[in-house]
């Protein structure tokens, strides 16, 4: 098995899903990421590395709070008609060069509730974000290379295989 650890977090999410946590539920999650890693090993073209797992920890518990926030501002929006929303498209650019980190950041993007990833420059140096509210573009930019981007590229190494 090439990835043990992919296949521990796949073996643990589907514990969680299914609301067992026991040993032959692992087993099973477990043989079921095997088969789920075997059949997708065609689509990994690089081998993705955590360097340092502090930081990706903390970009996982930043993200989840920012999830949370985003949340609460997103219902305020929907369910009071007199908060004024103020949409904008915002370019962020990119350091990052690999396509699982850009992917990730992109999906991280989505996932937050009030902003979408729409598009990606054609030479992978900014992602397009739709922003349901903001009064500060930059502000917007400047939290999404903070929060999410900078901690990803020390987080992560990406390799050929």
């Amino acid at each position: 098995m090439r990835y043990p650890a992919y296949n521990a977090v796949l073996a643990l999410v589907w514990m969680a899903l299914n609301h067992g946590f026991t040993i032959g539920d692992f087993l099973i999650g477990y043989t079921l990421g095997m088969l789920i890693l075997y059949v997708h090993q065609a689509f990994w073209s690089e081998r993705v590395r955590i360097v340092r797992p502090g930081t990706a920890l903390r970009l996982m518990g930043v993200f989840l709070w920012e999830v949370v926030k985003a949340n609460v501002q997103v219902a305020r929006i929907v369910l009071d008609p007199r908060v004024p929303i103020t949409p904008a498209f915002i370019a962020i650019p990119l350091t990052l060069k690999d396509d699982f980190t850009i992917t990730t950041l992109a999906n991280m993007i989505t996932l937050t509730p009030g902003t979408l990833t729409v598009d990606i420059a054609k030479d992978r140096s900014a992602l397009y974000v739709h922003c349901l509210s903001t009064d500060d573009v930059e502000a917007v930019r400047a939290q999404i290379k903070r929060d999410f981007e900078r901690p990803l590229d020390e987080a992560i190494r990406c390799s050929p295989l």
